[in-house]
């Protein structure tokens, strides 16, 4: 699915489905925040998304595949440098914030262009880095994630749509194959397990219940909503153009 510039989406709300049962194509939904997606970063994580940026897709200098308001936390793209990164800020006590960033050595542009699937690993206080699963990079950082990653959502196309800042808005257009979030584990094989079943068994890995969310776009209802196959219903929604500068 094809993400436009400046059209992004994001993940931000536990969706009600009791009432509509097994029926998407509705036209209301009740939703509420949900907490899980504020503070996972503060723990292990698995985050992996195979997606494409082609030549003639519009995006900023540098764009963030997905990311959180604040500073600068998520997967970016340096369109000069040609350099995909993830890059975070920790809290070590010190007056001022670090700036953490670990490179994806092994992606080239052609990468980008054609397909790739990129896995974001936190283990304790350890980032791992993984390209079509293999591991490429690591990174040590000292301190805690800062507490602005705990603000609800998380966003697909950019990080920050609402920056008084234009250059700190990172859109991108982005095709999407993959997303997804695993709470608790560190574990890369849980990620492959899940990537490659078949939907309709998903709920027999042993991993399921750690699954934050799930989306492979291949489910998207009559509002242009990405079904979540993980059992929470954490949507994933466009964001509401009010708040896209």
């Amino acid at each position: 699915m094809i993400i436009k510039y400046k059209e992004p989406y994001w993940v931000k709300f536990k969706w009600d489905m009791s009432s509509h049962h097994e029926h998407q194509y509705v036209t209301e939904f009740n939703k509420s925040m949900n907490g899980d997606l504020n503070d996972f970063f503060f723990d292990d994580f698995i985050v992996t998304v195979e997606f494409k940026i082609e030549k003639e897709f519009k995006r900023d200098e540098i764009c963030m595949i997905y990311g959180k308001p604040g500073k600068n936390i998520g997967l970016s793209y340096n369109t000069t440098t040609k350099t995909t990164a993830f890059e975070f800020w920790t809290n070590t006590g010190k007056p001022e914030d670090t700036f953490n960033m670990c490179v994806f050595q092994t992606v080239s542009e052609q990468d980008i262009e054609e397909g790739v699937i990129l896995s974001v690993v936190r283990k304790d206080n350890e980032i791992i880095l993984y390209q079509n699963f293999k591991k490429v990079n690591n990174l040590i950082f000292d301190g805690e994630f800062i507490e602005d990653y705990k603000d609800p959502g998380l966003f697909i196309g950019c990080s920050m749509p609402q920056n008084d800042s234009e250059n700190h808005r990172y859109h991108c257009e982005v095709d999407m194959k993959h997303f997804s979030i695993i709470k608790h584990s560190s574990n890369i094989n849980d990620i492959r397990e899940l990537y490659n079943v078949e939907m309709n068994k998903i709920l027999n890995k042993k991993c399921y219940d750690n699954l934050l969310c799930l989306y492979d776009f291949n489910t998207v209802n009559n509002l242009g909503i990405v079904y979540d196959e993980s059992k929470n219903t954490n949507f994933l929604e466009k964001v509401p153009k009010e708040f896209v500068k």
